[in-house]
């Protein structure tokens, strides 16, 4: 239990750190930016309660907000994230997984075909969300169609990379 908070905390802390010093610098073509930080949300345990996800979501958002000059956005759509993640995590848990035990989402509980489902449907809505409030308008939708789509693409790159990382034996 202490070994998981432990990780879960160092995790929190990569991801912010990685976030505002590396990828705020990727900006592929002008439109792609990973936003790996959302990887953070995807590993807390399936037994984590909800409101749980969602203040962790929140000072996550906080955190990224305060050294992104991104004011709001990110923790608006991690507030979001960590309410969508636990149903998104039980809509693409394994089919005999047994309801008991709690699910740690990752590559060996889930299989990688399940886990990058997972992922992706929790990037592409945070990412969505994310270039929606950061536009603030739909008149230029095309272009937050093309973040969307660069940014989860390269986020969902990082995010196998993590746990390849974290998986490996």
């Amino acid at each position: 239990m202490i070994q998981t908070v432990v990780s879960r905390i160092f995790w929190f802390v990569l991801l912010v750190l990685l976030q505002a010093l590396v990828c705020n610098h990727i900006h592929i073509l002008g439109y792609a930016t990973p936003l790996p930080y959302i990887y953070f949300l995807l590993i807390l345990p399936g037994n984590t309660p909800r409101w749980l996800y969602i203040l962790l979501g929140f000072v996550l958002g906080l955190l990224i907000d305060a050294s992104c000059n991104t004011p709001g956005v990110a923790a608006a759509t991690t507030t979001a994230g960590g309410l969508l993640t636990p149903w998104l995590l039980h809509l693409f848990a394994p089919k005999d997984y047994d309801e008991n035990t709690p699910l740690l989402p990752s590559v060996h509980t889930m299989e990688w075909s399940a886990f990058l489902r997972f992922a992706t449907a929790v990037t592409v809505l945070h990412c969505l969300l994310f270039f929606c409030l950061e536009a603030f308008n739909l008149f230029h939708w095309p272009d937050v169609l093309i973040n969307t789509l660069g940014s989860s693409a390269l986020t969902i790159l990082f995010i196998a990379a993590f746990e390849l990382i974290r998986n490996e034996k």
